[in-house]
């Protein structure tokens, strides 16, 4: 079906839809069929799939060796030969997303279109019109998000060209920092974008873009090309680091003291800011005298008696 018209294959994903609806509408169990991504003609031609939340009561989920100890349960199905890639979420889990417990699934929702396209629970509805609204205090989340995992990605890139002289893996470095710059970018100016975000990114702003992305992305992989690409992101960072991290740093300052790693940490738990991404992001700001680095006492274990030391920082308020 590759000379297929868009308006029929269009019309064959959106019969598939409505037929895995009518099938799922009598099962009890089934709270909500949520529809992620759009089905137009402006993006069924590269679809061959279709993208679900099914929501679920409690207590039904039915796990299958193959999910492992994971949170979130995946399905692939298959309706009139179109395949059904289904996220199972179960009601009071859902809830928890919406509330921004659990946000993990809800990352990236600035980019992508959501829409109930069943529900017998009236409840989902309403939390569901209260999670696909952009709040400011998401998008602050959000935004820290992707600049914590931008600084991670160059203070890697610059160990591979610096210190390992390795200018392909550099290379993929820079690439990772450039795919969170777009979607920083696309955050920061309150954009929906379900498209690749790379390309909305570069309509944003083309010469971060080129420098950043199309540079390193030709292959021409000289040392200079690499080092400004880095030039460039570390004079974004050094413009924007107030607003885009500005959650770490309210939380450095409210807390006034030494704050450890672990503590910082848990603060953003279940919302895509890893330790990690968050241990680099508070080295680059302490490299720019703008946290001062100390030490503090952690257990390995509950029962540990002895402690080794893990980093802290402190905002002078």
């Amino acid at each position: 079906m590759s000379n297929e018209p868009d308006d029929e294959k269009l019309a064959r994903f959106r019969s598939a839809l409505n037929h895995f609806v009518d099938r799922v509408r009598d099962d009890r169990y089934v709270l909500a069929v949520i529809l992620v991504g759009s089905l137009s003609d402006l993006t069924i031609w590269r679809r061959e799939s279709i993208g679900l939340w099914v929501i679920e009561a409690d207590g039904v989920t039915r796990r299958l060796r193959s999910d492992g100890n994971d949170e979130r349960v995946f399905r692939i199905l298959v309706e009139d030969g179109i395949n059904l890639h289904a996220e199972v979420i179960s009601r009071s889990r859902f809830k928890q997303m919406v509330e921004g417990s659990s946000r993990t699934a809800f990352s990236c929702n600035f980019f992508a279109e959501r829409k109930v396209i069943y529900s017998s629970d009236p409840s989902i509805e309403s939390w569901f019109k209260q999670a696909n609204t952009v709040a400011i205090k998401d998008q602050e989340r959000e935004l820290l998000a992707f600049s914590t995992w931008t600084i991670h990605s160059l203070r890697h890139a610059r160990k591979r060209l610096e210190i390992k002289q390795d200018l392909d893996l550099a290379s993929q470095e820079l690439l990772s920092a450039a795919h969170s710059l777009a979607y920083t970018e696309i955050i920061r100016n309150g954009k929906v974008w379900e498209g690749d975000v790379l390309y909305k990114a570069m309509e944003l702003d083309p010469d971060l873009f080129q420098a950043v992305y199309l540079d390193v992305l030709a292959g021409r992989k000289k040392k200079k090309v690499l080092q400004a690409a880095m030039g460039r992101i570390e004079t974004y960072l050094d413009q924007h680091y107030k607003a885009h991290l500005k959650p770490l740093l309210a939380l450095l300052k409210k807390a006034n003291r030494v704050m450890p790693l672990s503590e910082i940490s848990d603060h953003f738990a279940y919302s895509e800011v890893y330790p990690w991404h968050l241990e680099s992001a508070c080295e680059w700001l302490e490299r720019r005298g703008l946290l001062q680095k100390f030490s503090s006492p952690f257990k390995l274990t509950k029962r540990s008696l002895e402690e080794v030391e893990e980093p802290a920082y402190f905002l002078e308020s």
